[in-house]
């Protein structure tokens, strides 16, 4: 089983920089993170703060909807897929 923290870090991983910037951009717009939060933030930074400030279904709720703002579909669906199936193992 794959822990929320490892999905979304695997997920922010599959960006190239200049799309984790836009990412971080949406944070900071969506007052999720301050700019000083995000400014030198790695995507394990970012991860991390996501899940402190949200919790770890509301890092993944976020994620998903700035991968769906940016328009990767793609990576928002693995995600899903993934987060799903990690959740279908536990409860099962």
């Amino acid at each position: 089983m794959t822990s929320v923290p490892h999905l979304l870090l695997d997920t922010l991983e599959g960006l190239d920089s200049t799309k984790l910037k836009k990412f971080k951009w949406h944070l900071k717009n969506d007052g999720i993170a301050s700019v000083a939060d995000v400014e030198k933030a790695d995507a394990t930074d970012t991860v991390e703060l996501m899940v402190a400030r949200r919790g770890q279904e509301g890092a993944v709720k976020i994620t998903l909807d700035i991968l769906r703002k940016m328009e990767e579909n793609h990576l928002a669906e693995q995600l899903q897929d993934k987060h799903k199936a990690s959740v279908s193992q536990t409860s099962s």
